[in-house]
């Protein structure tokens, strides 16, 4: 009896000892990964390391070319190997420019608008793969309490046809589910995620803006299909409700875009310009940078919406301050900029000077009345923050510059220069071309977002009319030509994030795949240097950082990237800009990304 008691207390000691192990090797392996995600040390010291045997770009107009770089405590310290600092990286010849922009870009978007682990749905063909996708996703992922995905085109559906809560209902009746369009601008959900945000039966009394619920003319229910209700990671009727449900903690957050965040890395991007954003926001990337683990400098605009108020003007820039005053590493976050929008990328809300073609009579209307829109405008500019602006239709781009102007007439001398920017600005009408020069003002352009696919280019032409359609490539040349500051960027996750995508379009007219043939509009060339500036050099400017980045000069912040292609040979062809890839990646001194290898890259253009 004694011996089983003995045995008793050996056995129960010994579970008890691997129940122990076990937990501290769970505990242990869960800050592992944690860690792993976090600390990298980036932005708390700058790193040492030299390249040579390069052809160094350096987008010095007056010292375009070298052949080293010399990195101490994260600066440039010399453009030669003289006095070599850490590692030494033998670059084999390959083209050194300085660390790329995405000037343009959502990279918060994803784990609000997508779950972590779904996978996309670009490439999907019909209404069928799109709902076996969330199907298999559903299954092997019942713990999603709000399945998201990403990227349905509308050529899934027959012409008038639109998707409806029904459709989804028959693959995930049980769990809220939420499906946006390749736009950003349309979203498919089931009755479920209907139900949650009080809008199945009616709109709610928390709908702003241009939001439209579509509704079933027999029964008054809404359909599934939703337009304008959301406004990208910030606020909406779907994402108000996604917040409520709270799916992440601010270390998961982190962690997400931290994973996000390093996909930048490999394609030689070291600053990002974020389009969209909020307070909260801010905060995961301030945790990024307090546990020494932000891969990118990041510049954070913060969204005004519908949703907003004049007073949430001044809550931006007591946070910018906040941040300026936080003592974290300087020079990798920035949040003193606010992103305010006037018409919207969609038919009817594109503000134009002349009709639509499409038999209406119409030529759109803007989101806000300009006298709301020039309020916003004031009551951002004086206080300092740096205003860029969505902007789609010419007489909507016109009305903008009109009240920049009148900025400038109120207040001549503001403490630090107007570089205010405006997003997109498609249409143009002649008279406004030179005003950008004149008014300082900076264009942000998305030349991947030109081609996600053919149907969505015709779908414009149909109510844009094909005269006003070609001449929006031509933007890019008039403006270049006319000494427009243009800064470049992706859009991501609309369209890869990678700039030598952007470039390759830019200088061939073409998408990846060489089509359309002879360009989506006839196409007056692009330079590849010119291209390149819009991803260096103008993007450092206009984020007030042209003294250290941007460029390759002693005493610049250390960031560059080795390609894999010499994309400014004269002998380079430039069909194969695409291709190039970032061999390796600096950022503050320190490698964030190297492949040296030679695989080839690869990419599917709509993935």
């Amino acid at each position: 009896m004694k011996r089983r008691w003995k045995w008793a207390i050996g056995i129960a000691a010994g579970l008890l000892m691997l129940a122990l192990i076990g937990w501290r090797m769970a505990v242990r392996y869960r800050l592992q990964v944690y860690w792993m995600f976090t600390s990298r040390g980036f932005n708390s010291k700058g790193g040492d390391i030299t390249i040579t045997n390069a052809r160094v770009w350096t987008g010095d107009p007056a010292n375009p070319w070298g052949d080293a770089v010399t990195i101490r405590n994260g600066r440039i310290a010399a453009l030669d190997a003289a006095n070599p600092a850490g590692r030494v990286v033998d670059a084999g010849g390959r083209l050194v420019v300085p660390g790329l922009w995405d000037g343009h870009a959502h990279p918060q978007a994803p784990y609000v608008l997508t779950s972590p682990e779904a996978p996309t749905l670009f490439g999907a063909k019909s209404v069928e793969e799109v709902l076996d996708r969330l199907r298999d996703y559903a299954a092997e992922h019942p713990e999603d309490k709000f399945p998201r995905l990403f990227g349905w085109m509308s050529s899934i559906f027959k012409e008038g046809e639109h998707p409806t809560r029904q459709m989804i209902d028959a693959v995930v009746p049980d769990r809220p589910v939420y499906l946006v369009h390749h736009g950003g601008h349309s979203h498919w959900v089931n009755t479920k995620a209907l139900e949650i945000a009080g809008a199945l039966e009616k709109d709610p009394p928390d709908l702003r803006g241009t939001g439209k619920i579509e509704r079933d003319p027999k029964t008054g229910l809404a359909t599934g299909f939703l337009e304008e209700t959301e406004y990208a990671a910030t606020s909406g009727l779907m994402l108000n409700t996604i917040k409520k449900i709270k799916p992440y903690t601010l270390d998961e957050q982190e962690i997400i875009q931290r994973i996000i965040l390093d996909e930048y890395s490999k394609v030689g991007v070291t600053s990002v310009w974020t389009k969209d954003g909020d307070i909260d926001i801010t905060r995961v990337y301030e945790k990024l940078l307090r546990d020494d683990a932000l891969p990118v400098r990041a510049t954070l605009d913060n969204m005004y919406t519908p949703y907003s108020d004049l007073a949430d003007l001044a809550r931006f820039k007591a946070r910018a301050d906040e941040l300026s005053a936080s003592g974290l590493p300087a020079n990798f976050l920035r949040a003193d900029t606010v992103k305010l929008f006037l018409d919207l990328p969609i038919k009817g809300w594109i503000w134009m000077f002349e009709p639509y073609t499409d038999g209406s009579g119409s030529p759109g209307q803007p989101v806000f009345s300009v006298d709301d829109f020039r309020q916003q405008m004031i009551e951002a500019d004086v206080r300092g923050l740096q205003i860029n602006i969505s902007i789609y239709g010419d007489r909507a781009l016109h009305e903008c510059l009109n009240i920049i102007e009148e900025l400038e007439r109120r207040d001549p001398a503001p403490i630090r220069p107007r570089r205010h920017m405006i997003e997109h600005a498609q249409y143009v009408i002649d008279k406004d071309l030179p005003r950008f020069k004149q008014l300082g003002v900076i264009a942000s352009m998305n030349p991947i977002v030109s081609y996600p696919e053919m149907a969505f280019q015709n779908d414009l032409k149909e109510y844009m009319g094909e005269d006003r359609q070609k001449n929006v490539f031509q933007h890019f040349r008039r403006m270049l030509d006319s000494g427009v500051l243009i800064v470049n960027g992706s859009d991501f996750p609309l369209a890869p994030m990678d700039p030598l995508v952007g470039i390759h379009i830019l200088v061939n007219g073409t998408d990846i795949d060489g089509k359309p043939e002879g360009g989506l509009w006839p196409h007056k060339l692009i330079s590849v240097e010119e291209a390149l500036r819009t991803y260096t050099t103008a993007p450092a400017y206009a984020n007030f950082a042209e003294d250290r980045l941007g460029m390759l000069k002693v005493g610049y912040d250390g960031d560059l990237v080795v390609l894999s292609g010499d994309i400014l040979a004269t002998d380079f062809n430039r069909e194969k800009l695409w291709k190039v890839k970032a061999c390796l990646t600096v950022l503050n001194g320190h490698v964030v990304h190297e492949d040296f290898g030679g695989t080839e890259k690869t990419m599917e253009f709509n993935k």
